[in-house]
C-alpha cells in the first residue's frame, strides 16, 4: 500500500512538473515602462514594473530580472547589483488571474539616453528542483536631458546684440502671420482692408502682420576634449548651456539650430516644441568619446554663411539657411579655436562666444569687437 502511494506520488510530481513546464509562461506578461519620456539631470524618474498572470495556474515563485546602464541608479538598492550594468532582480508570488504593479524610483544624475530592451522571467518547479526561464522583449526608453544651468550672463550679451539686429530686419510683412487691426492710411494697399471691421466701426480698418523675417539662432557646440587632462565638467557645462539657450530662444518664438562636432550632427534652424525636442534629445545622446572632429574643421565645412553652400547630413542646408542668423559659439578650447571662429564671423553681424573654463585657471583672451566673449568659470563636480 505504501509502495503504491509512493509510486502514485512520484507519478503525480512528474506529471505536475511536465504540465508546469509547458504552461507556466502561458498568458504571462511583463511590462517595464518609464513613467516619463524625459527628465533633467539631477532629477528622479519612475519605472513601472507590471506582471500579469492571466490564467488559473498560480506561480508561487517568479523571478523578474533586467539590466540597464549603470549611470541610472535605483533609489532603493534592494535586489540590485552594479558591475558593467545595473542589474535588478525581483521576486513575485502570483495567484491565478492576478496583476502586480510596482513603481521603482531612479536617480538620474547623468545626462544620457537609456533603454531597457530585455527582461528575463524565471520560475521553479515543485521543490525548486528545476528552473524554467524565458526572455521577454521590452521596449522602453528615457532621455535624461542636460542639467539646468543659469545663463542670465549670456542672455545679457545676446539680447543686446540681437535687439539691434531685430530692429533692422522688420522690412516686410508676412500675410499669414496676423498681428492686429488699425486704421487705414493712404499708403496701405487695398487687399489689407478688413471689411468686417470697417463695417463695424464705420471707418476703414486694415490688418497688420508680423515681420516676414523671424530671428534665427545657430548654436555651434565644441565637445573636443583630447588633451592629457580631461575636463568632462566643462563639456557637460557646455552642453547644458546649449540646451538652456535653445529652450530660452524657442520659448520666445525664435528659430534655433545647432551644429556639434560629434558625428556630423547638424540641425537647421526652426521653431516650435518639436525642434526643441530634437535639440535636447541630440544633446542627451552626445558623447565626447564618440567620433569628434576638430572644431576648426567644423567651421570650415561648406555651410559658412559667407558662401553659397549645400551640406547634407541628417538635414539639408540650402544657400539661404544661415542667412541673417545670429551665431553663438560654445567652446572651452579658446587658444585652438580663436582664429577659426574669428574667420568664420568675419565682418558679418556680431556673434557671441561662450568660453567655459575650469575654476582656478585663467582665461586671458581678447577678440575683435565683432565677437563678444562671455567667460564662464566652472567648478569641478
Amino acid at each position: 500500500m505504501i509502495s503504491l502511494f509512493l509510486i502514485s506520488f512520484l507519478l503525480l510530481v512528474v506529471l505536475w512538473n511536465l504540465y508546469y513546464s509547458t504552461h507556466w509562461n502561458k498568458n504571462l506578461t511583463v511590462n517595464l515602462a518609464f513613467c516619463q519620456d524625459f527628465v533633467y539631470a539631477g532629477e528622479q524618474a519612475e519605472l513601472t514594473e507590471q506582471i500579469e498572470n492571466r490564467k488559473d495556474l498560480m506561480l508561487p515563485v517568479l523571478e523578474v530580472a533586467f539590466h540597464m546602464d549603470k549611470k541610472l541608479s535605483f533609489h532603493d538598492c534592494e535586489n540590485t547589483s552594479v558591475s558593467d550594468y545595473t542589474y535588478k532582480r525581483d521576486i513575485f508570488a502570483l495567484l491565478g488571474n492576478q496583476r502586480i504593479t510596482r513603481r521603482l524610483t531612479l536617480d538620474c544624475n547623468q545626462r544620457g539616453y537609456y533603454q531597457i530592451s530585455q527582461s528575463y522571467l524565471t520560475a521553479f518547479s515543485m521543490l525548486h528542483r528545476r528552473r524554467f526561464s524565458i526572455e521577454c522583449p521590452t521596449d522602453t526608453e528615457l532621455y535624461v536631458y542636460a542639467a539646468r544651468t543659469n545663463i542670465s550672463d549670456i542672455l545679457v550679451s545676446c539680447e543686446r546684440l540681437m535687439g539691434n539686429i531685430q530692429c533692422a530686419k522688420r522690412l516686410y510683412e508676412d500675410p499669414f502671420a496676423f498681428s492686429s487691426i488699425r486704421e487705414y492710411t493712404i499708403t496701405d494697399p487695398m487687399n489689407t482692408i478688413n471689411w468686417k471691421a470697417s463695417a463695424r466701426t464705420g471707418e476703414l480698418m486694415v490688418n497688420t502682420f508680423e515681420s516676414t523675417l523671424s530671428q534665427k539662432v545657430m548654436l555651434y557646440l565644441d565637445l573636443e576634449d583630447r588633451g592629457i587632462l580631461k575636463y568632462e565638467h566643462l563639456i557637460e557645462e557646455s552642453i547644458s548651456i546649449a540646451a538652456a539657450l535653445a529652450r530660452k530662444f524657442i520659448s520666445r518664438g525664435m528659430e534655433v539650430g545647432i551644429c556639434i562636432n560629434v558625428d556630423g550632427n547638424i540641425i537647421e534652424p526652426a521653431g516650435g516644441k518639436r525642434r526643441l525636442t530634437d535639440i535636447e534629445q541630440l544633446l542627451a545622446k552626445c558623447n565626447s568619446s564618440d567620433s569628434v572632429i576638430p572644431f576648426t574643421t567644423l567651421l570650415k565645412l561648406p555651410f559658412c554663411p559667407q558662401e553659397n553652400f549645400s551640406y547634407t547630413s541628417r538635414n539639408v542646408f540650402t544657400s539661404d539657411t544661415l542667412k541673417d542668423v545670429f551665431h553663438i559659439f560654445i567652446s572651452k578650447n579658446a587658444i585652438q579655436n580663436q582664429t577659426a571662429i574669428e574667420q568664420f564671423v568675419g565682418n558679418q553681424q556680431p556673434a557671441v562666444w561662450v568660453i567655459p573654463y575650469a575654476r582656478g585657471e585663467s582665461c586671458d583672451i581678447a577678440t575683435s569687437d565683432n565677437l563678444h566673449l562671455v567667460k564662464r568659470e566652472v567648478g569641478a563636480s
